[in-house]
């Protein structure tokens, strides 16, 4: 009873304490509600940065993405463009004023010719003998011979397939009308170049019999004479020729083909070809240097020289054009005796003895 009462009369004094005691400050609870704010305002300031982070972010990806697409739609375009320019390409050399049925005729010719001389070669090669010395199996040529047609037949295809056809009433397209492109000493020269570095890789590669190695080694130095010609010839008669620039580069340049580089890729290259395929691909050996031998060969040159002269003065009296500007100036029989002599001069006293050096020379 007496505990009793004492626990009642403390909690009664606790009540009383409690009552009478006076009311808690505000501060504590105000300074952590504005803690809490503070702390709320920054979690916002923090989710609005990241949202427009992410914001910029898309935007900044789906302008790259347009981007990109516009460039492939450009690119895309400019592709189909290229490739109706080259399947319409008769349409645009009518539009320049040239004459697309000429063109197709001369790609015609060369396809003709290079066939022509191919097969001419591989029936020649019948009349002559196995080669004296041992001619193994070089896969170092083979690649040599590859790489030399290559860089061939690229003049001729540069010069067939990219050069312009004649313009209607020039003297090339008078020229063309009877002998087609072979009235021009480059498609003559680049057709016979590349017909034998195709008869040479193919007596590399074993598809004939020695003799056709034997014919592609006697036919290299009358090759080379055609080539390095055909580049001497031609920087010394046309590029350095100023009725020719005016004529023909200028004038073709201002038609918006690009004809220095076309012109310039068909004529230099055979040169470096020529040298190439006398020092490094050919074989030391095959083709005895004796004194027959050479003259053959210098007998082989000069009637070529002397039958490309006759075809021209033919052409001329059949179209009373010339296909090169500076034969205007040979107008009488002995302008024409003089030129002839200088080819020959430079065909047998300057180019063979050079090749027959080089095949000399070979290291390989």
């Amino acid at each position: 009873m007496v505990a009793t009462r004492r626990q009642r009369a403390a909690e009664q004094a606790a009540d009383l304490a409690v009552e009478l005691s006076p009311p808690a400050s505000p501060s504590g609870t105000m300074s952590r509600s504005s803690s809490m704010e503070s702390l709320t305002n920054s979690i916002r300031r923090t989710k609005n940065r990241v949202k427009e982070t992410v914001r910029r972010k898309k935007k900044q990806v789906k302008d790259k993405v347009k981007r990109t697409k516009k460039q492939v739609k450009e690119k895309i375009k400019k592709q189909k463009a290229k490739i109706d320019k080259i399947l319409d390409r008769d349409a645009w050399w009518t539009s320049l004023g040239y004459d697309p049925a000429v063109k197709a005729r001369s790609v015609r010719w060369v396809q003709r010719g290079v066939f022509c001389v191919v097969v001419s070669l591989l029936l020649a090669s019948r009349s002559f003998a196995q080669p004296s010395v041992d001619v193994p199996f070089s896969s170092y040529r083979c690649v040599a011979s590859a790489f030399l047609l290559l860089c061939g037949g690229s003049s001729l295809f540069t010069d067939t397939w990219r050069n312009p056809p004649p313009e209607k009433g020039s003297d090339s397209h008078a020229c063309a009308s009877t002998l087609g492109p072979y009235a021009f000493f480059t498609k003559q020269a680049l057709t016979i170049q590349t017909s034998h570095l195709i008869v040479s890789c193919l007596a590399e590669f074993r598809v004939a019999s020695g003799k056709l190695l034997a014919l592609t080694h006697f036919f290299a130095p009358f090759a080379a004479v055609v080539a390095v010609s055909l580049t001497l010839l031609y920087l010394k008669l046309n590029w350095f020729e100023e009725t020719w620039r005016r004529e023909v580069l200028e004038a073709t340049n201002a038609r918006g083909v690009r004809f220095t580089e076309i012109t310039l890729v068909s004529h230099l290259p055979p040169l470096p070809v020529a040298i190439l395929d006398c020092f490094l691909a050919k074989r030391p050996g095959v083709f005895p240097l004796s004194m027959r031998n050479v003259m053959n060969v210098a007998l082989f040159a000069s009637c070529y020289c002397a039958s490309y002269c006759l075809l021209t003065l033919m052409n001329y009296k059949l179209v009373g054009r010339y296909p090169y500007p500076f034969m205007r100036a040979l107008k009488r029989p002995w302008h024409w005796l003089a030129f002839l002599m200088g080819l020959l001069v430079l065909a047998n006293l300057v180019i063979l003895p050079f090749t027959f050096i080089l095949l000399a020379a070979n290291p390989t």
